[in-house]
């Protein structure tokens, strides 16, 4: 017994010290990456000055925590400067197509107010006063706008296909088509139902919303029925991510967001000035993946598929505090977790007016920018905070951080020096 108590304590020992070699590791790579860089400095340009390449049709601005005011105040910064120097017309956000048609509505002059509207969203990140903030300058905006120039408000995801049951239902309502039947579809919003959909009750929700289908194709083809006809395959597709391996589920995600903003920008073509804002991780945005386990990015599919027409502005944060939903916890609980990412592009943030600059790959010059330009197609450690976190994930390096040459991530990025923890209602 005594034997066992030693190899306890030996055990126990020799995981404390690995422990504290790990933090001692990861804090000196902070401490190295802390230096000032004239070079980045004086390549560093303020975020007014962010000038969009000329053919730019799509701009996907990433985030590098979910949980971040800074992040989401920068949403509303870049499509202002879209807004009134480049006429964008459109934003389109890391939710689900179906759950922001409600907001959409709201900014073209419809009821509710901004801050219910997005604490009515599927994802806990947007219950906060800067999406609030971002939604009520669009409803300002459009108010003194003519009809040409009216902004609009989508969703590029598909995970949530209960929220688009209600505006299906509505829409049938109002145009008189009583002839589709809908049970098993309100079974998939019914909220009082504890058990999971049977492959019988798939199916049947699949037949209901072909039947839909069809009924909108004979009808007036308005913006309400074209916004009901991406509802319709926007479940479909929603159903189809639902019944894959979790393996296969992250590739099939991008894919499918990256197909449902094609289609918003086919859209766009058609009633505003076809350009379209994105806004979402950095992590879907980015050209490529941040890991060995993402091999598809929603950004990777749009660079590949409209080359410079896509331009993705990442962004990241040398330290501060995110509001992180808690690994690991049966019930659902968030905190506000302290990071440091050792990004040392980054930390020339510090050295700049409002503490945060942008910097723009395409326009950095391989002779008279030489040590910049070395930097960007090197590799880099960078901060990547999902929504999901532990304490224990400080003791494991690439849960929050990755290396990688940014150049092969984005064509430009915006930094913050600090950034500060989100309070969303939940």
């Amino acid at each position: 017994m005594k034997v066992l108590k030693k190899i306890g304590k030996v055990l126990a020992c020799i995981v404390l010290i690995v422990a504290i070699l790990l933090l001692i590791g990861l804090n000196c790579k902070t401490v190295l990456a802390a230096r000032k860089n004239a070079d980045v400095i004086a390549a560093a340009k303020p975020f007014e000055e962010l000038m969009i390449p000329e053919g730019v049709q799509i701009v996907g601005l990433g985030e590098a925590s979910h949980g971040c005011i800074e992040f989401q105040e920068s949403k509303l910064d870049v499509l202002k400067m879209l807004v009134e120097k480049y006429d964008y017309r459109a934003i389109a956000i890391e939710a689900d197509f179906n759950d922001c048609l409600a907001i959409n509505a709201y900014i073209q002059g419809g009821e509710g107010d901004a801050r219910s509207l997005v604490n009515d969203l599927s994802f806990v990140i947007y219950h906060t006063q800067q999406m609030a903030d971002l939604v009520e300058w669009m409803r300002t905006y459009n108010a003194t706008a003519s009809e040409d120039k009216k902004l609009r408000f989508y969703g590029f995801d598909m995970q949530n296909p209960e929220k688009g049951v209600p505006f299906l239902l509505s829409y049938l309502e109002e145009h008189a088509i009583s002839d589709c039947e809908t049970t098993n579809l309100q079974l998939l919003a019914d909220e009082e139902r504890s058990e999971s959909l049977s492959e019988a009750d798939v199916s049947n929700i699949r037949s209901e919303l072909d039947a839909i289908r069809k009924a909108l194709e004979a009808a007036e083809q308005d913006l309400a029925t074209v916004y009901a006809g991406k509802a319709v395959e926007n479940i479909h597709t929603a159903l189809d991510y639902y019944m894959l391996d979790y393996t296969e589920m992250n590739d099939f995600r991008d894919t499918a967001m990256a197909a449902n903003v094609s289609w918003l920008l086919e859209l766009e073509k058609k009633i505003g000035t076809g350009k379209l804002m994105l806004a979402g991780h950095n992590g879907h945005t980015g050209i490529k993946g941040e890991t060995a386990f993402t091999k598809v990015t929603m950004g990777g599919v749009l660079k590949e598929q409209y080359g410079d027409a896509y331009y993705s502005l990442g962004t990241d944060f040398f330290k501060g505090d995110a509001n992180i939903r808690v690994d690991g916890t049966q019930d659902y609980q968030r905190k506000d977790f302290y990071v440091t990412t050792a990004d040392p592009m980054a930390y020339q943030a510090k050295y700049q007016e409002g503490q945060r600059y942008v910097l723009d790959f395409t326009s950095l010059d391989e002779t008279g920018d030489k040590a910049v330009y070395d930097m960007v197609h090197g590799n880099l450690t960078m901060g990547t905070l999902g929504e999901g976190f532990a304490t224990y994930y400080y003791l494991v390096h690439p849960s929050y951080r990755f290396s990688m040459a940014p150049v092969d991530l984005y064509d430009g990025m915006l930094f913050y020096y600090e950034v500060h923890a989100i309070q969303p209602e939940f």
